[in-house]
């Protein structure tokens, strides 16, 4: 706020590496989840009579979906701290 920025991007300096931080657990858990769970879904999928295409299809939307959740999450998050509804006491 000393530098002339209005409250809202003054807290968005602070917040922003924080927030981006917090997705970083997210990204190891969805490469992980990537190498070892979802292969036994995929061949799951595989022995039930599903194609290697739609099995590699519901592969990458799980993966996809984690994603966007967790992005989701922070940006419900960083947005009612940036604007001052959240903070701590």
């Amino acid at each position: 706020m000393a530098l002339g920025l209005l409250d809202r991007d003054a807290r968005l300096e602070i917040v922003r590496p924080a927030a981006s931080d917090a997705l970083l657990p997210g990204l190891d858990q969805t490469r992980t989840v990537g190498l070892v769970t979802l292969p036994g879904a995929f061949v799951g999928m595989l022995l039930g009579g599903a194609s290697p295409v739609e099995a590699g299809a519901v592969r990458l939307f799980v993966l996809v979906a984690l994603m966007a959740v967790q992005m989701v999450a922070v940006a419900a998050v960083l947005e009612p701290v940036a604007r001052g509804w959240l903070h701590r006491k």
